[in-house]
């Protein structure tokens, strides 16, 4: 998981939106004010403008706490390390500071009216598609933020809105741009490929003893024998304490009221289709105009809708919707089903598809239908309304969070109050006996091994372990399943093995070492023979391997068989039918020749307004940073690191 954030370019883009998004919205959970420790103090200036610790603390712990929910186990202080949350949460505050200068510098304002109308349109304050004047009360009141605070907030998040606005407004997309996207896009490639592992060659032979001891003398760091701790800890569950919490009605009502949103149920639909698709394979290897080929689609395409008429007319004379489903479908999985795909809610399917449905009464069917995968014939089974579950048929499981919820902050309470009683000893074995809690130690524990099944896969258990001094005493450590007190009580230093001690992992890491060596030589060198001979098949029955072949995909589908690999995506899509070239991913070679390519149609109205839509979008906000770069580059920022 890490390493896709390390390297995934989506990834950085989705994070920088995340804490776009915390830094705009830090009021909404936090509230405004509240010292937290040197909240008076400034961690940074822009031209002068100031960022308090405590606005930042609040950024940061917000887009954490959103980390921790997503990842769970998986989030740790590296991940955070790693993806510089701390430095990225500053980042957005002192953008935020710039935009609000430029504003002003540009005499943008946001008036009361503009101010009214967002807060009015907010999902969250409806109630009966209208502006609900006590939930908003009750959230300002569930989030512990007034209603000045709160939209001030809103008025310098439209703000940011109107600047950006301005200055996107200059960009520009043409048609050309257009249908070269959409071509790039939706042109479709078929290639044969072959995969082996990255030690499937093999040399013979055990490894020399000269060549293990010259490996070990080369990579002792490897076999170090890490630090090893051992740890007296207490573990707090909120199942302790479950049973001791009361919940009253007024909580639940309360509760009710201010997340109404989340007990609203989307229309449900249950219906079955039959699928007749359009045979739009252009003929191979001839050089056909646009005309041509658009000639040529059209006519599969009322090929296939008379196919389909002729289905349905013969459903309604009496034949059985279902066993023309599994005879004739095209969607064989819901076809061997009798057309069914079962229930699913509003939004699931394509819109086409969806406003087809919203026509038509339970047993009723529809006309053939046209989507990008063909035509479709509709029965509605079942139609389900949508609706918000009332309180009543809620509240059991209101009562259920609320009592974690308020279980989890009593045993943190509890774990609190331990560690003040340990006192400057540390004694956490009789703290914990003053509040009946159970002390356990673990074996030796080291970073690479720390099975310890009580614990399980808690990274902020050991992450604080290992950062642990002499006999110190850990602060709580909270996560949603448990709070924990740890102390450190004996350690055994890290050292180096003598050669005999780890004899059979030194020879292993050999072994991998020459079959990978042997057969990143092999793989080249056939590359190259591939290239030469352009016979994959000749080529892989001489290695005993087998050919695959893929369907046509496009740059966006996953490669069945090998992945959603954009290096060999890449590497494919700009040969010619014969041609080869060589990819690898994590664990696999592959050598691999084209087939066919299978050009794109021109893009239709609807679809053209999209890619216009996504391409202005996305060079909007390039030149958006651009300029937010120039800014940057212009102004006094100082940070006081010692802060962060």
């Amino acid at each position: 998981m890490l390493e896709f954030f390390r390297h995934s370019g989506f990834a950085k883009a989705f994070l920088w939106v995340i804490i776009l998004a915390f830094v705009a919205t830090i009021f909404y959970s936090w509230g405004a004010g509240g010292k937290i420790g040197g909240a008076n103090k400034t961690v940074a200036t822009v031209n002068g403008m100031e960022i308090k610790v405590n606005e930042f603390e609040r950024a940061y712990g917000n887009i954490i706490n959103f980390y921790r929910n997503q990842f769970r186990g998986q989030f740790s202080e590296e991940m955070a390390a790693e993806l510089k949350l701390k430095e990225n949460a500053l980042e957005a505050l002192i953008q935020n500071r710039l935009v609000l200068l430029e504003a002003e510098k540009m005499n943008l304002q946001i008036s009361d009216q503009e101010l009214a109308e967002s807060i009015f349109k907010r999902p969250e304050f409806q109630r009966d598609n209208k502006f609900s004047n006590s939930l908003y009360k009750n959230f300002l009141n569930f989030s512990r933020i007034s209603a000045r605070d709160y939209e001030d907030n809103q008025r310098n998040t439209l703000l940011r809105e109107k600047l950006e606005g301005v200055i996107k407004i200059s960009t520009q997309i043409s048609e050309n741009e257009i249908l070269e996207t959409y071509k790039k896009e939706n042109e479709k490639v078929k290639f044969k490929y072959v995969g082996f592992s990255k030690d499937f060659f093999k040399p013979a032979g055990r490894p020399s003893d000269e060549d293990i001891q010259k490996y070990f003398e080369s990579h002792k760091s490897q076999f170090e024998v890490a630090e090893q701790i051992q740890v007296q800890y207490v573990k707090l569950t909120p199942k302790m304490v479950e049973d001791t919490i009361e919940i009253y009605e007024d909580d639940i009502k309360y509760y009710y009221d201010t997340n109404e949103a989340d007990f609203f149920v989307k229309k449900q639909y249950k219906a079955s289709h039959i699928l007749i698709k359009s045979d739009t394979t252009l003929p191979f290897g001839e050089d056909l105009s646009e005309e041509e080929k658009e000639k040529l689609l059209n006519e599969a395409d009322e090929k296939s809708r008379i196919k389909a008429d002729e289905i349905l007319k013969q459903i309604k004379e009496g034949a059985d919707f279902g066993a023309m489903a599994k005879k004739h479908s095209a969607d064989t999985a819901s076809g061997n089903n009798g057309g069914s795909l079962g229930q699913f809610s509003q939004g699931m399917m394509i819109p086409e598809f969806e406003a087809a449905l919203d026509k038509l009464v339970p047993g009723a069917l529809s006309d053939p239908v046209k989507t990008m995968f063909g035509f479709h014939i509709i029965r509605l089974e079942e139609l389900k309304e949508e609706y918000t579950k009332p309180l009543s048929e809620v509240q059991e499981e209101i009562r259920k969070t609320l009592k974690a919820d308020k279980a989890r902050k009593r045993i943190r309470r509890i774990a609190k109050k331990i560690r003040k009683a340990a006192g400057a000893g540390n004694d956490l074995a009789k703290a914990a006996q003053e509040y009946k809690a159970d002390v356990k130690t673990t074996e030796f524990i080291s970073g690479n091994v720390h099975n310890v099944p009580e614990i399980g896969n808690v990274p902020e258990f050991f992450n604080t372990a290992f950062l642990l001094a002499g006999e110190q005493l850990s602060e709580p450590v909270n996560t949603p399943e448990a709070s924990y007190l740890l102390k450190v009580v004996a350690r055994k230093d890290p050292y180096i093995p003598e050669l005999k001690e780890v004899l059979s992992e030194v020879t292993q890491a050999v072994v991998e070492e020459k079959n990978k060596s042997a057969t990143e030589n092999q793989f080249k060198a056939l590359g190259e023979r591939l290239k030469k001979e352009k016979n994959l098949e000749q080529l892989a029955q001489k290695l005993n391997m087998t050919v695959e072949e893929t369907p046509f995909i496009n740059r966006s589908d996953s490669i069945p068989g090998i992945g959603n690999i954009q290096s060999i995506k890449d590497a494919v899509f700009p040969l010619q039918p014969g041609e080869t070239t060589t990819g690898s991913s994590r664990g696999v070679y592959y050598l691999i020749q084209m087939m066919e390519r299978e050009q794109a149609r021109q893009p239709d109205p609807e679809q053209s307004k999209k890619i216009y839509t996504r391409l202005k979008n996305e060079k909007a906000r390039l030149v958006f940073q651009e300029w937010m770069e120039n800014v940057k580059e212009k102004a006094e920022i100082l940070i006081d690191k010692t802060l962060l």
